[in-house]
Parts: structure tokens; sequence; C-alpha cells
């Protein structure tokens, strides 16, 4: 007789194998595109486990810890989506499924991980959007390198981009990264010991998206993961507390503080509004509206003006990624910013605070000439650039102040109204001794506001006329400055 022997396999999956498998299938019930495990994020998340096992899971979801983690891992990815969860092991992907917003946002890149420490586990889940591929760069020096090039390729509908560092001195470096045999590249100096935050800031239809942020360390660096918020519990305290913090890292780099600004405010507000109810976070809303355009409806005459986006669990949290940010943290580092507004609002899918942050250089005339103080203007752009002064021509003027009203008569601005008949041959007619002749148009908010040009850098020129017109545009807006500059120099 033969014996029928019978075996049962009993195959085990570990809380992190599980957790995969539930968001895949969250994703695909959602109609989303499942995100890839990314090994980079995965490390990551194995990291935060570790952490909030051992510690708590607000210590392994705070923004910096997240970011530790992901550089360390050799990761890029700015402000993953970090879902930390503390139970007792066979509670965990009970706990995870729980979670509403597992797939409520679009994610191409995901990363799970799982520790445990004595009785209690952790699960961590890492979601991001991959905006930049980058090539592999050093995280750690031992001493200062010569250079340290930054390069990678852009994902859309990103089409250009900007480096940016903040270097151990709280300072914030910029420069844009141009194409070349490694993709998009940048390269700085790390000179110093210390950490620096390294920043890829894209731009596309959507405005500007952080795209890429680690972090790179010269020597041993002595920065913390643990970072702890008291939120505060009223609007008014958010904003106090917030202020105050902005104007401690202005005073830090010796700048002014900025005061609040009731129109700031209200443009803040109305934006953050928007955010938590129209379920987008950009700097373009759905129309194609921008911070110009806002501020333009508001009718708030700036010289230059700036914008930050920060979402998180509370109003503190939220500054502390702006802050850590360093193209984000450049507009509060802005040395012409005197005004701020905030915004704070709440979503209702998610609970998270959305944080908007308006800094300007408001433009008070006071009653002044805006003609002297555009000609004013421009002779700090010159002494700023270490040129001498220009001379200031009555006929040149005449000349830029007619263009001026002409353009803004015909909604259109260009050097060449009628075919054939251009600006610069009319300078020659006007002021029979010049050899060269440049014009700049521009449309601006404030007669403080000159455009800064190569042809106000060029030392050929040492005459100048200016043209201020003001007026409403069906094309460029209404209570716009239009502006004619005509540069010129001698015959000799």
């Amino acid at each position: 007789m033969t014996a029928l022997v019978l075996m049962a396999l009993t195959v085990t999956t570990t809380p992190d194998v599980e957790a995969a498998r539930l968001v895949r299938e969250r994703f695909e019930v959602s109609g989303r595109t499942v995100p890839a495990e990314d090994p980079q994020l995965m490390a990551a998340a194995q990291r935060l486990a570790a952490l909030a096992a051992s510690k708590t899971a607000s210590d392994a979801a705070g923004l910096l810890a997240v970011t530790e983690a992901v550089s360390r891992a050799g990761g890029w990815d700015a402000s993953p989506t970090a879902i930390v969860i503390k139970a007792p092991k066979d509670r965990l992907v009970t706990e995870l499924a729980k979670q509403k917003d597992l797939a409520q946002e679009p994610s191409t890149a995901m990363g799970v991980g799982f520790a445990e420490s004595g009785s209690r586990a952790a699960l961590c889940v890492l979601l991001a959007v991959r905006k930049f591929e980058l090539r592999p760069v050093t995280r750690a020096f031992a001493k200062p390198p010569s250079r340290l090039p930054v390069c990678g390729a852009l994902e859309a509908p990103l089409e250009t981009a900007e480096l940016f560092v903040t270097l151990p001195s709280g300072g914030v470096e910029r420069q844009p990264m141009t194409m070349g045999d490694a993709g998009l590249c940048a390269t700085f100096m790390p000179a110093t010991r210390g950490r620096y935050v390294v920043e890829v800031l894209g731009r596309g239809p959507r405005g500007p998206e952080v795209a890429a942020l680690f972090f790179v360390d010269v020597g041993a660096s002595s920065v913390s993961a643990d970072q702890q918020f008291v939120e505060p519990t009223t609007t008014a305290e958010a904003r106090r507390v917030v202020t105050a913090r902005i104007n401690a890292l202005r005073r830090t780099m010796g700048l002014v503080p900025v005061a609040p600004d009731k129109v700031l405010d209200a443009v803040a507000q109305a934006y953050a509004d928007r955010l938590a109810s129209e379920g987008f976070f950009s700097h373009v809303d759905p129309t194609g509206g921008d911070l110009k355009s806002r501020l333009a409806a508001a009718r708030y005459r700036f010289s230059t003006a700036g914008e930050n986006l920060g979402s998180s669990s509370g109003p503190l949290a939220a500054h502390f990624g702006i802050e850590h940010s360093p193209g984000h943290r450049l507009n509060l580092l802005e040395r012409e910013h005197r005004a701020l507004g905030l915004g704070l609002a709440t979503r209702a899918a998610d609970g998270l605070t959305v944080l908007v942050q308006v800094l300007a250089a408001p433009q008070r005339d006071d009653g002044a000439d805006p003609l002297e103080l555009a000609y004013g203007a421009l002779a700090e752009l010159r002494a700023k650039k270490g040129l001498p002064a220009l001379t200031r021509h009555p006929a040149l003027e005449a000349l830029a102040v007619e263009h001026a009203r002409r353009c803004l008569s015909r909604d259109k601005l260009s050097a060449e109204l009628e075919p054939g008949r251009k600006l610069h041959e009319r300078v020659f007619e006007v002021v029979t001794d010049a050899r060269e002749a440049s014009i700049d148009l521009a449309i601006v908010e404030s007669a403080q506001a000159m455009p800064s040009s190569r042809n106000l850098a060029d030392l050929r020129y040492s005459r100048v006329g200016v043209g201020l017109v003001r007026g409403d545009s069906p094309t460029y807006g209404d209570d716009k400055l239009w502006v004619v500059i005509v540069y010129a120099n001698r015959d000799e």
C-alpha cells in the first residue's frame, strides 16, 4: 500500500511586504498609477521605522528627520509624504489600512520600512512624486572638496532649473543650471566645514517647484534630526509666532525685520483659502494667475516680491519646511523686503495646515516725483555695479516720454510701433552727436522698480532719458507704469 503524505507549507510575510501590497492595491482602486518601489526611499523608510520604534512616530515623521533619512540613503525627493505608525507588530498593517490619504495624492515612487524594538514595532511609508533624476552626488566629506557638481534630468512638465544652496553660515547661494553632457548641471564649492542644504528648483507651467533636496556635510555635522514644535492654538498666535521666527532669522543675517502688511495679509489669506478648498498646491493657480497678478488685483505697488507656500501638521511645522528649503529661504532673506503677509487655512481632506507667505518691498511714493524716483533708481543700480552715473539728457527724455505715451495708447510695448520706424533711429535725429543708442522698455508697478539691463551696465553709454506714463491696459492690467529708457553716447 502506498502511503499518502500531505505537507502544508505556511508562508509568512513581514509587515513591510504586506504594507507595500496594501499601498499598491489602494492606488489601483483609486485609478492612479502605482508608485514604483525606490531603493533610496526603501532605505530611508527603514531608517525612519527604526527611529520610530526606538522613540516616537512623531520623531520619525518630522520634516528634518525625513529629509535626513532620505539624504543619508542617497535620495533627493523633496518633502515626501511620510506615514509613520507605531503599534504591536500584528496591528501595524491594520492601522495603516485606516489611513485615508494612502492614495489621495499622485505618487511615482515609494519606500516602505519596518522595525521592532522590544514589544513595540513601527512601520513607515514614504510616497513621493519624482521631479528630477539626480546623478550620484557624494554627501559627506572629511574636508572641503574643491568643487561639487550637481547634475541630472528634469521630469516633465518642468523645463528649467536653478541650484540653491544654504551655506553653513545661513546665507543662500543661487545659480542657474545649464545643459551639458551630464544633463542639467551646476557646480558649487563647499569651502568651509558644516552642513550644506542643496536644492534644485525647477520651473514649468505651474511655476517654481522644489525638484530635489538633500544634505552635504563637510566634516562632522552637529545638526540634530530632532525638531519638536509647540504649535500655536489660535490664528492670531500663529501669525505672531511665524512673523517672530522670520524676523529672528533676518536679524541673525544682519537684515532689517519685515512688518505685517494688511494688504499682503489679505492677498496671502485669499490664496491660502483657495489652496485649501480647491485642492491644488502651486504658485500658479488653475486659471494661470500668479503672485504678480494677485498683487496687481489688490493694486499693491512693489519693487520686489516673493511668495512661499508650505503645508504640514501645523503653522510652525509648515514654516519650518519653508525655512529649511534654500529657495524659499532666499525669499525670507531678500534684503529689500520690508513687508509681510501671512495666510493660514486648513485642508478639509487631510486636516493639514496650508501656510502662504508673501514678502515684498512696497513702493511708497509719498508725493515724490516719479521721474526723479526713476532716475534715482537707475543711479543706484549703476552705483551697485561700480559704474559712473549717467547724465540726464532733456532731448532723450522728451523722446522717451513721447514713445511711452504712444505705447500706452496702442497697448503695445515695442520700440517699433510703425513698420520701418524704430525708436533707435529717431535718437540720431534729435541728438545729432550720438554715435550709438539702445532702448529698454518695461511695464512696472513703481518708478523705483527700474529694469537692470545690459544697456544700463554698458560702459559705452554716458547719457540717458527716461519716459514714464501710468495708465490702464487691456493686455497688461490697470494702473501700470509704462517705461521707456533711451541710452546714448557721444560721437567722439
